[in-house]
């Protein structure tokens, strides 16, 4: 499955869906009738202009009555290090309120705190860092074929595996791969899935990609994944792109106990999975990732 890739960063959202639509665990959290801030965003320097924070209140973690923004909310951020602080801005766009960030203000290795206030509500706060990226080396596409599909003559089926290396930056743990291919005469990237085998340990992410925990890698043997994509005649795969997003303990616990209460939906027996939490007097998710991509036109 292909779709469009104006993903970049903006799956944070669909993240906080999840958390608010889905019958997990959270479910089991009392409701009441004083209402907590939420707070969810995941940082990178690399995307200052599009890093957001969202912030409303709800009755629960998985309260998804509605997107309630409190009057005279505010919301502010620590740059540890420097003992910095600014008070973001807020801004609608397309119905959404959001606050950003200024231009240059988020740095890898470097960590935050985030504190929001309303009245009427406990004042909420969190803290992470942006991490200094690992970064992929020895790309390489094998395996390349093109076979006319059985169903449709207009369409080509291909297939490929993606072969790489990640090179550890220090002690960084976890990791959440994203996949996405460029074809002729198309402006923008397409999100590709692999299909992954039985003995690949790797946890798929609910939306796009694969989450990695570096326990799961085996030292010295590179990490491979099989494609299956397919193509218009005239629109022919000329570029693959493999993002490394470094990320943060949080971004993992996070994003793959989301992955993990998708997966026991499908089974009325299993044990219900707890969505991550860090929000201090509140819920959602503040957490960081630094990506490092790489691409390769495909063989001859």
């Amino acid at each position: 499955m292909i779709r469009a890739a104006t993903f970049r960063f903006s799956f944070l959202l669909v993240g906080l869906l999840l958390v608010f639509t889905s019958c997990e665990s959270s479910l089991e959290l009392p409701v009441n009738d004083n209402p907590k801030l939420t707070i969810v965003s995941q940082l990178s320097s690399s995307n200052t202009t599009t890093a957001k924070v969202y912030v409303y209140s709800s009755l629960s973690a998985s309260d998804s009555s509605s997107f309630h923004i409190p009057d005279n909310l505010e919301v502010e951020v620590t740059e540890l290090e420097t003992d910095y602080s600014i008070r973001l801005v807020s801004t609608t766009e397309k119905g959404r309120t959001y606050f950003g960030f200024p231009a240059n203000f988020l740095k890898e290795g470097f960590s935050y705190t985030i504190s929001a206030f309303a009245p009427g509500f406990e004042s909420v706060r969190a803290t992470t860092r942006i991490p200094k990226p690992s970064t992929i080396s020895n790309l390489m596409i094998e395996n390349f074929s093109i076979e006319p599909s059985t169903k449709n003559e207009f369409k080509n089926i291909v297939r490929y595996t993606v072969v790489f290396d990640i090179n550890h930056f220090e002690s960084n743990q976890y990791y959440h791969l994203v996949f996405y291919n460029m074809y002729d005469n198309m402006p923008n990237a397409f999100l590709v899935d692999p299909e992954l085998s039985d003995d690949q340990p790797f946890l798929r992410h609910y939306d796009f990609g694969i989450l990695i925990d570096k326990d799961d890698l085996v030292e010295g043997q590179p990490l491979s994944f099989d494609f299956v994509d397919w193509v218009l005649i005239d629109r022919n795969l000329n570029q693959v792109y493999v993002e490394l997003r470094t990320i943060t303990q949080e971004y993992y616990k996070y994003h793959s106990t989301l992955a993990r209460q998708l997966i026991v939906r499908q089974d009325p027996f299993a044990e219900p999975v707890t969505i991550f939490n860090n929000i201090e007097g509140g819920f959602g998710n503040f957490s960081g990732f630094s990506p490092d991509v790489i691409s390769s036109n495909l063989p001859e």
